[in-house]
């Protein structure tokens, strides 16, 4: 009997004992497992701000063009602790965009001189197809002169008649006493520098009849805008070019100083040409001429 209660009193002991090592280690839910801790996850870095200036250079919008904005400040988000942070976004640099100004012209003060000291021989002219009845020169080519011819007359007269004729520019006009004539150009939009020069030659022949002929200088102070959009500046009443007389037929050669009488500037700016001009006339108000002539070999000299 006394055996008995002692085995029952072991057994419950144990089963205490059992109990309390339950109670402390437990098996409920492992413990808390609380967060994965700073080390493994902490928190991803924050994305960096766009980089400020990133974007469209406004300098680029004025016309000055080529400018770099500069790359975005900031371009790394920081690191999270003891974690790799995302990278922050790395601003875009200013575009770099070109003027809208378009090419520079004499108006802007842009000159430039010729490429050669020949202006034309018309061995490379042919018709103008978008402006019928003119001729343009150059061929294109970097190393000529391009350019081309422009009728023109006073709205009593009419223009002159213009062909290739054995490799010269052929030109038949009448004039019954304003004036009518033609120029030769040297395509823009910069001005032409011709100081290097002394002047402009060219071969004559033909038969001028009565007709009074002159020979001028076209440059930018006495064009007008209407007559070229990107060299004219003449803001007078009246613009037109110095000119001087010509007598005779064969080689000629007319320097800048020999041309005057122009308007608003009697004389020429030889670093603000953009072509040359002949001009017929009848000696007198209600009378006739008639000229069949060519020209040739235009040059600087």
């Amino acid at each position: 009997m006394l055996k008995h209660a002692a085995l029952t009193s072991v057994i419950a002991s144990a089963i205490a004992l059992i109990g309390t090592a339950c109670s402390e280690g437990g098996t409920t839910d492992g413990g808390s497992s609380g967060s994965a801790g700073t080390r493994a996850s902490g928190a991803a870095g924050g994305s960096g701000a766009a980089g400020a200036n990133g974007g469209v250079d406004a300098g680029g919008l004025t016309g000055s063009g080529d400018r770099t904005g500069a790359a975005g400040a900031n371009p790394t988000g920081a690191a999270g602790a003891n974690a790799t942070g995302q990278a922050g976004t790395t601003g875009a640099a200013g575009s770099s965009l070109a003027g809208t100004n378009g090419a520079a012209s004499c108006i802007d003060g842009v000159t430039a001189p010729p490429v050669a000291a020949l202006i034309t021989d018309f061995s490379d002219a042919v018709p103008d197809t978008s402006s019928p009845g003119e001729l343009k020169f150059g061929g294109g080519v970097p190393a000529r002169v391009q350019g081309g011819t422009s009728e023109f007359a006073d709205t009593t007269e009419t223009r002159p008649t213009l062909a290739l004729v054995g490799g010269a520019l052929s030109v038949t006009a009448t004039s019954k006493g304003s004036y009518t004539g033609v120029v030769l150009y040297i395509n823009g939009p910069a001005c032409v520098d011709g100081s290097a020069y002394s002047g402009v030659q060219f071969d004559l022949a033909g038969d001028l009849g009565t007709c009074n002929l002159s020979f001028g200088f076209a440059f930018a102070d006495d064009l007008s805008p209407a007559s070229d959009s990107a060299r004219g500046i003449c803001a007078a009443t009246n613009c037109y070019g110095p000119s001087v007389a010509i007598t005779t037929t064969g080689t000629l050669k007319e320097p800048y100083t020999a041309v005057s009488g122009g308007s608003p500037d009697m004389g020429v700016d030889r670093q603000k040409l953009t072509g040359v001009q002949w001009q017929l006339q009848a000696t007198a108000t209600g009378t006739t001429c008639i000229a069949n002539f060519t020209i040739d070999n235009v040059r600087f000299y």
